[in-house]
């Protein structure tokens, strides 16, 4: 049996992060990529949103299929196929070429993610809340420092150096998963997976309140942030006239609040319990996002108005996002890896949705990205309250 580790505990923290490492050191550079491949202003948003796309999808595959064959061979075809589309964007020969590969990178990218949450759980056990938290945290630290490593490697070197980035940390949870890590599922589940078995597990899945609760908690705050993420850099740099290196110094300084609200999970999870955490949180983004939405109705777009409040909403995704998960996984711990793709997959299709709208609505102001912004955080947190109002009530009726 595997035992917990520090170096464990810090391969799964950088394979947490390789699907946001993806993203946020491409973001910077979305403007030289239009450029280069002589594509108008925004048509580089496809690059964002079919990457979460492929992301979301391929979790619900291969965390049921890691409770069946194991999470070592999938994470290391999927880590190897996150390589190889690596390559690939880098010879791409054209933007749809760009895009296409992206899609492929976003899969491979997503058996990282899925598989170390699954590989915390079966680890950690019934403790796992702390280490799941501590892998969202390296998560988080790359959305924090990947925009501005993004932008002054763009800014040297051009739009190919974050890939070459991506490529050398990718490459890095390659070695590290042959080396370090052995397979921690010990009870395959030969039935998992299969097409016939997988809906009506997902169903009976879903039938839990508890976890129905936090996936669509999930999907709709990550949806709200994933309107930032998408829509800021031509926000901070277009209409703000921010430089690449600026707006990755001001993106990271605004998504630290991440990390801090990461950091107070990691310390109060097992006191206070998943669902008292994720509530603090859902209403934290509800007032940031509110606060970012009067700032620019009454006073404009400004870098101050559109940035603070947008502290308060990171804080509580901070906080939410390693609650939720843990909420969902820790109880389910003969399907870790099914409940892990549900939740990866709610997280990525509430940021995919958000990325389409966005793409679909933007225009030439700020106003998509801050009225998408605050709707899906309201939706969050009626998504939360009402899903739990529903479940108490019915509890309370089932006790009469």
């Amino acid at each position: 049996m595997l035992k917990p580790s520090q170096s464990l505990l810090c391969l799964l923290m950088l394979l947490t992060a390789l699907g946001e490492i993806s993203t946020q050191l491409l973001i910077p550079a979305l403007g030289d990529l239009e450029r280069g491949f002589a594509a108008p202003p925004g048509s580089s948003l496809p690059v964002l949103s079919t990457f979460v796309a492929a992301f979301g999808l391929g979790q619900l595959v291969l965390g049921p299929l890691s409770d069946r064959f194991g999470r070592r061979p999938v994470l290391l075809a999927g880590l190897a196929t996150y390589l190889v589309a690596t390559l690939w964007l880098l010879g791409a020969g054209d933007l749809a070429e760009f895009v296409l590969a992206r899609a492929l990178q976003g899969l491979g990218a997503c058996s990282a993610l899925v598989l170390a949450r699954a590989i915390v759980r079966d680890v950690w056990q019934a403790q796992a809340g702390p280490a799941l938290a501590m892998t969202v945290i390296g998560m988080l630290v790359s959305i924090a420092l990947a925009p501005m490593l993004g932008g002054i490697l763009t800014l040297h070197w051009g739009w190919q150096a974050p890939l070459w980035c991506s490529l050398t940390v990718g490459g890095m949870g390659l070695l590290g998963v042959v080396l370090f890590y052995q397979e921690s599922n010990s009870h395959l589940d030969p039935q998992a997976g299969r097409p016939s078995k997988l809906l009506g597990d997902y169903m009976d899945l879903f039938r839990g309140r508890p976890l129905r609760t936090f996936a669509l908690t999930l999907a709709c705050t990550y949806g709200a942030m994933f309107s930032v993420i998408a829509g800021s850099s031509f926000i901070y740099m277009r209409l703000l006239g921010l430089s690449t290196a600026e707006y990755g110094l001001v993106f990271g300084g605004i998504v630290s609040g991440l990390i801090a609200g990461a950091l107070f999970t990691q310390r109060m999870i097992m006191r206070l319990g998943p669902e008292r955490i994720v509530a603090v949180g859902v209403a934290l983004v509800l007032v940031g996002a509110a606060l970012t939405l009067l700032a620019h109705l009454f006073f404009g777009l400004s870098l101050w108005g559109l940035s603070l409040p947008q502290v308060l909403v990171t804080v509580g995704g901070g906080m939410l996002i390693p609650a939720s998960v843990a909420g969902a996984v820790i109880p389910n711990a003969h399907r870790a890896g099914l409940a892990s793709g549900f939740m990866g997959f709610a997280q990525m299709a509430g940021a995919t949705l958000a990325g389409v709208l966005l793409g679909m609505l933007q225009g030439t102001t700020a106003w998509p990205m801050v009225v998408l912004h605050s709707s899906f955080a309201a939706a969050a947190f009626a998504a939360f309250h009402l899903s739990r109002n529903r479940g108490a009530a019915t509890e309370l009726s089932a006790a009469r």
